[in-house]
């Protein structure tokens, strides 16, 4: 196994860096995720439903068009800048919260315009920091870091959530915000410890904005087998979504069991992920290839699903939940290293933030699918449902061209990839071989 650590020269100040990039976005999450608990108790215990629903469906679409106008950014300008930018604009979100907190100040408006601005700091911030991993390590050390970057976002989301319970029960609102908004600001001092990458990316050449808009989602529909991997793995969110999230109370509550399984459940999934990272992926993958591990991946995820659904009792609850998050580590890992390297330099930004708004609109969809289920079929019968359409996207997936001869290529091979398998993905307007694949 690959460690981080073994190169010399550069690579020590990179690994300094790495510590520091991690050590933020794991605030960033805790706090995150945290302040997420704490604003929905707020806005459902001050305006109910109905502003939840509003603020949700704004959040959802702003985040589509937050993404989508800030996506250059990451390949024009350094990308620890434009995360300490985005950092120091959560900070101020998390701090406007918690004085609207302290002022037992409730006005829906006000809290919008908050989330509004936490929505353009992400839009900076998310596609910046997937895309410097790369940029803070050598290709070689790369696998060990995404497990590293799992890890702690699987810590972020277990934690995060109970820290914001806690604070919310034995203090109450206002502390909870404030707490928050001090992991906001440790968050942000761990960025600005980030320093120069040390295999900094090309840059972008300069054009007009809405240009390198479109050249960033034109590279990502002609890079043909990236297009279907990332279509079919929204599709899958599609189906998974609805079943480890808002159904999971439902399927709880026609069981007749009570909050202590609902939060059993919830750390079960995280936990699941863990133990993928700490090495059961890697030695699945060693075992019988990344092709394989993915094909596993999606049958143990699938088979979870159904037995949600059909299971009466709640440990059988718990340990589906952990497989999945055991299956969700082996997707998320097996190629991730490949396709970050595949992508030409200077469009690694671009092409993370459409990866990401691909996945914020399976997101908004997963919900109207699971409602539309639940008009017809018991809760029961709708993971069934859930769990056929995940395993047939699944076999979609697997059936993708090129996939299995891409997996299988060394890391070095896999670098750049993209740019001479599909050179016209990747060429300006004005440049010949900008045709479509």
């Amino acid at each position: 196994m690959d460690h981080i650590g073994i190169d010399t020269g550069p690579a020590t100040t990179g690994n300094r860096d790495l510590r520091h990039l991690l050590l933020g976005e794991g605030l960033g999450l805790l706090a995150g995720s945290a302040a997420q608990t704490g604003l929905a108790w707020w806005i459902a215990q001050a305006g109910g439903g109905a502003d939840l629903a509003r603020y949700g469906s704004l959040m959802a679409l702003g985040s589509l068009a937050a993404l989508a106008l800030m996506a250059p950014m990451g390949d024009r300008w350094p990308k620890p800048r434009l995360i300490r930018m985005a950092r120091a604009l959560l900070l101020v979100d998390a701090l406007l919260l918690t004085l609207l907190a302290w002022r037992g100040l409730y006005q829906w408006s006000l809290i919008a315009a908050c989330g509004v601005l936490s929505l353009f700091a992400n839009a900076l911030l998310l596609p910046a920091q997937a895309s410097l991993l790369a940029e803070l390590v050598s290709p070689r050390a790369l696998p060990r870091a995404i497990r590293l970057r799992r890890g702690a976002q699987a810590l972020g989301g277990l934690l995060g959530p109970a820290l914001a319970g806690a604070a919310l029960a034995f203090t109450g609102l206002a502390q909870a915000m404030a707490l928050n908004a001090l992991l906001f600001g440790l968050s942000a001092l761990a960025a600005c410890a980030l320093g120069a990458p040390p295999y900094p990316s090309a840059r972008a050449p300069a054009a007009p904005w809405l240009a390198d808009v479109g050249a960033g989602l034109r590279a990502k529909w002609q890079a043909r087998l990236d297009r279907w991997w990332t279509l079919t793995g929204a599709l899958m969110m599609v189906f998974l979504a609805p079943a480890i999230g808002l159904l999971l109370p439902l399927r709880l509550q026609s069981l007749q069991l009570g909050a202590l399984w609902f939060g059993a459940c919830t750390a079960a999934l995280p936990l699941g992920v863990l133990a993928g990272v700490a090495g059961l992926a890697d030695a699945l993958m060693r075992r019988v290839g990344r092709p394989a591990a993915i094909a596993a991946a999606v049958v143990l995820c699938g088979a979870a699903m159904a037995v949600i659904g059909l299971a009466r009792w709640p440990a059988l609850l718990v340990l589906s939940l952990a497989l999945i998050g055991l299956g969700m580590s082996i997707t998320q890992l097996v190629g991730q290293t490949h396709r970050t390297l595949a992508v030409p330099e200077p469009f690694r930004a671009r092409m993370a933030a459409a990866q990401l708004g691909i996945a914020q609109l399976a997101a908004a969809l997963a919900p109207a699918l699971a409602g539309l289920l639940l008009q017809a079929w018991p809760v029961a019968t709708v993971y069934l449902g859930l769990a056929g359409g995940f395993l047939l996207s699944g076999l979609l997936l697997l059936a993708i061209p090129e996939l299995r001869t891409f997996l299988n290529l060394e890391h070095e091979a896999a670098r750049d990839w993209y740019g001479r398998r599909y050179p016209q993905a990747f060429a300006r307007p004005d440049q010949p071989g900008c045709g479509s694949s």
